[in-house]
């Protein structure tokens, strides 16, 4: 197994497992009625775990077989270093402003790096790549906007209507990129695979061909040494 299912699967394990221990707390909680600092940092560890492996496997989603594949490798990382700074900060009980200011900037761009790479995963038709273009544009400069808010903190008014107003322009973005990508399969030349996922599929069905064709020249051979 490669080291890429082994990333993956391990992701969903955690996923799974921080939903379970939320759950069964959050129940515990209830039947007991008791509500402390512990429990409290047990629920955020959850949701962080939680939220850090469905970012990861967000960005895996964007994963080509060729490539360098910067984008999903950047998004994973920058998942793991915000994730694991909340962490720190939760159970060291950090007070420091200037930490958690960091820990809002890392977060951003790397809630703003998945966004991305699960919008590169639609195929658009070359008359319509500028549009992730711009969104992409869009995204990295909201998440700049509010770090920027954060580290100054910025109290004028006007400037979180802007903030507001990008936001918006991001989720119109994020909703019209799927359906240029619908409208995009017209153009599709037989036989393309566009979306990483189908690229992905196609490369497995290769490289099992190449192992049966292997295997067969090495039974052949066999054969022809009886």
């Amino acid at each position: 197994m490669s080291e890429r299912s082994n990333l993956k699967r391990l992701l969903l394990y955690l996923l799974i497992g921080s939903v379970v221990v939320g759950a069964v707390l959050g129940i515990i909680i209830v039947l007991r009625d008791e509500w402390g600092w512990f429990e409290t940092r047990v629920v955020l560890t959850s949701l962080v775990i939680a939220s850090a492996s469905l970012c990861g496997l967000a960005a895996d989603l964007s994963r080509t077989p060729r490539g360098m594949n910067l984008l999903p490798k950047a998004g994973l990382l920058l998942t793991l270093l915000s994730s694991g700074l909340i962490l720190i900060g939760i159970w060291s009980e950090v007070t420091e402003v200037e930490f958690w200011k960091t820990v809002f900037c890392l977060s951003a761009f790397a809630i703003a790096t998945v966004h991305v790479c699960l919008l590169s995963i639609a195929h658009l038709a070359s008359r319509f790549r500028w549009v992730f273009y711009i969104a992409v544009q869009v995204i990295y400069g909201l998440a700049a906007l509010l770090s920027v808010l954060v580290i100054w903190e910025i109290g004028e008014p006007g400037i979180y209507r802007i903030a507001a107003a990008v936001a918006i322009v991001d989720a119109a973005l994020t909703l019209v990129i799927p359906l240029l990508h619908r409208i995009s399969r017209s153009d599709r030349k037989d036989g393309e695979f566009g979306t990483p996922i189908e690229q992905r599929n196609l490369a497995a069905i290769d490289d099992e061909i190449t192992r049966l064709q292997e295997r067969i020249a090495e039974l052949k051979r066999l054969r022809s040494e009886l």
